[in-house]
C-alpha cells in the first residue's frame, strides 16, 4: 500500500463510549490495513498513535469516541486525511511559534488578529493550527501545551490545550529576545530533532550572505547596487567618494531601525537615523576624528553592518521615498507565486519606508500611474520588470538556502524605471495588505497552509 492523500473531512464525536471506535468513509475501505485480520487498525495524528475498532458508513465525517480523541489529541472539526501504507493519518499538525504580548486582550501582540485570521482560514483548508510559546512542549512527552482559536459557548477566542507535536512549525519569532534566549535556544534544538517537516522556510543567511548567494548568477547580479561588509571604517568612506549617499544597514533585520543614510556634503557627512518614527539629523567634519571615531564605534563593532550604494528613488508627489515590496509565496504544488505587489511610501525626508518607523502601504501600480508612468507600455514594463527580479532572486536563493515558503523582497525604482533589490525580509509581515487589500492578505495567509499541506504531504495531487 502506498501514500493516497484522502482529502479532507470533518471529526465529530461519537457520544456516550469510552472504547476505541471510529467509523469512516466507505470509500477509503479500499486504502487502509486491517490489524492481523481483525476489525481493527492503526490511526496517527502527529507523533500520536492509537490502534482502533472501526466500521464503514455511507456518511462523509469520521466519527471517534472521546477515548480516541484523547489519546491523538484530535480537535473537533476539518482535518486533511491520508492513508499511509495502511494507516490513517489525520493532519497536518502546525505549530505558530510565537511570544506573547503584554498587551490586555492581545495575546500575541500586533499578531493576534494574524493568527486568529489565519486559524478560521486553516480550518477551511483543513490544517489543525495552534500556538506554541518558547519552552511549552514537553519534547520528552511528545505534547505540545498550546493555544487554540475557537468556538467557546458560542464566542470565539483563545484556549488553552494540548496538541500532538507539530508536523511543521511556522517561526514568528524575530531574533532571541533576552528574556526567551535560553528557552528558544532549547527548542530550536529540539525541533531539528524532532519535527518531522522542521520549518516552514530554512535559513536564508545574513544580508552579506544572501548579496553573496545573489552575485553569483549574471541574472540577478544585475539587480544588485554596490554592497560592501563593514570591516574597517576605510569600506563605508570608499562607496561614500563614490556614490555621495550610502546606506549603512544592520546584517540582520530591524524593521527599519539602526539604519543610517550617510550623504557627502563638501566637506561634510550629513547622518540621518530613524528613532521613534521621526528622522533625525547631524553633521560631521569629514576629516575630523569624531567621523572615524563615529565609524568605527558604529559599524565596526561586534555587531556585522553593511554598506550599500545610496538609489535615487522614485518619491512621491509628496516628496516622500518611495521603495516596492513584492510578496512571493510558494502554493500548494511548491510553484512561486507572486502574491502582493506594494509600493511603501515614507515620510518626507525620511530615510526608510518601513511601516515600523511611519511608511504607509499602496497598491503599486496605482502609485506608479500617480508618479511619471502614465504610459500603460512603460507602467508594464516596470511591473514585468519587479516580477522577474522576484522570481529569479527567490529561486536563486531556494538553491542555496533550501526549501522556503514566502519572502518579501523590497526593491528600489528610479525615474528612469531602473530596478535595484535592497533587501530580502525572510518572514515577512502583512502589516501592509491590511492597508492595501484584506482580500491578498487572505489569499496570503491562504498559501502558507496550502504550502504547508504540500510540505507535509497532505496537499491533493494535481
Amino acid at each position: 500500500m502506498s501514500d493516497i492523500v484522502l482529502g479532507t473531512c470533518e471529526i465529530t464525536a461519537w457520544r456516550g463510549r469510552d472504547e476505541l471506535i471510529v467509523t469512516l468513509p466507505k470509500k477509503w475501505q479500499a486504502y487502509l490495513r486491517k490489524e492481523q485480520g481483525r476489525e481493527e487498525m492503526v490511526l496517527r495524528a502527529g507523533n500520536r498513535r492509537v490502534t482502533v475498532r472501526v466500521s464503514y458508513q455511507s456518511r462523509q465525517d469520521v466519527q471517534m469516541t472521546v477515548a480516541v480523541r484523547r489519546a491523538l489529541l484530535l480537535p473537533l472539526g476539518a482535518v486533511s486525511v491520508r492513508a499511509v501504507e495502511g494507516e490513517l493519518h489525520f493532519g497536518p499538525f502546525v505549530g505558530v511559534y510565537a511570544l506573547p504580548s503584554d498587551e490586555p486582550g492581545n495575546l500575541f501582540g500586533e499578531m493576534t488578529s494574524l493568527l486568529q485570521d489565519m486559524t478560521k482560514i486553516a480550518a477551511l483548508e483543513g490544517v489543525a493550527l495552534y500556538v506554541f510559546l518558547p519552552g511549552e512542549i514537553d519534547w520528552k512527552a511528545g505534547v505540545a501545551r498550546c493555544y487554540a482559536y475557537k468556538d467557546k459557548e458560542g464566542k470565539q477566542s483563545w484556549v488553552r490545550t494540548k496538541r500532538p507535536l507539530p508536523d511543521l512549525i511556522l517561526p514568528k519569532i524575530m531574533g532571541k529576545p533576552l528574556r526567551w534566549r535560553e528557552r528558544i535556544r532549547f527548542d530550536l534544538g529540539q525541533i531539528g530533532q524532532r519535527v518531522p517537516c522542521g520549518t516552514f522556510s530554512m535559513a536564508t543567511g545574513h544580508k552579506w550572505e544572501v548579496h553573496r548567494t545573489l552575485m553569483q548568477q549574471d541574472a540577478t547580479r544585475r539587480f544588485l547596487p554596490e554592497t560592501r561588509l563593514v570591516r574597517s571604517p576605510e569600506d563605508v568612506e570608499e562607496l561614500l567618494a563614490r556614490h555621495r549617499i550610502v546606506y549603512v544597514k544592520p546584517c540582520y533585520g530591524t524593521q527599519g531601525y539602526s539604519i543610517y543614510r550617510l550623504s557627502l556634503k563638501a566637506q561634510h557627512v550629513r547622518i540621518q537615523y530613524t528613532k521613534h518614527k521621526r528622522t533625525l539629523t547631524h553633521q560631521l567634519k569629514r576629516s575630523g576624528e569624531k567621523w572615524r571615531s563615529f565609524l568605527r564605534k558604529r559599524f565596526c563593532g561586534r555587531r556585522s553592518f553593511l554598506v550599500q550604494q545610496g538609489i535615487e528613488l522614485l518619491t512621491d508627489r509628496g516628496g516622500g521615498p518611495v521603495d516596492f515590496r513584492w510578496l512571493i509565496q510558494k502554493d500548494g504544488q511548491n510553484r512561486w507565486e507572486i502574491t502582493a505587489r506594494v509600493a511603501r511610501v515614507g515620510n518626507f525626508d525620511a530615510i526608510t519606508t518601513n511601516l515600523h518607523t511611519g511608511g504607509r502601504a499602496v497598491h503599486a501600480p496605482d502609485l506608479l500611474r500617480q508618479n511619471g508612468f502614465d504610459e500603460e507600455k512603460s507602467l508594464r514594463q516596470v511591473l514585468d520588470k519587479l516580477d522577474e527580479a522576484s522570481l529569479l532572486i527567490a529561486r536563486q536563493i531556494e538553491e542555496k538556502a533550501g526549501r522556503i515558503g514566502e519572502l518579501g523582497i523590497d526593491f528600489g525604482v528610479t525615474k528612469r524605471g531602473d530596478v535595484y533589490m535592497i533587501e530580502i525580509n525572510p518572514r515577512p509581515g502583512r502589516q501592509m495588505l491590511k492597508q492595501t487589500s484584506s482580500e491578498v492578505r487572505a489569499l496570503s495567509l491562504q498559501r502558507n497552509l496550502e504550502y504547508a499541506k504540500y510540505t507535509t504531504g497532505f496537499a491533493p495531487p494535481t
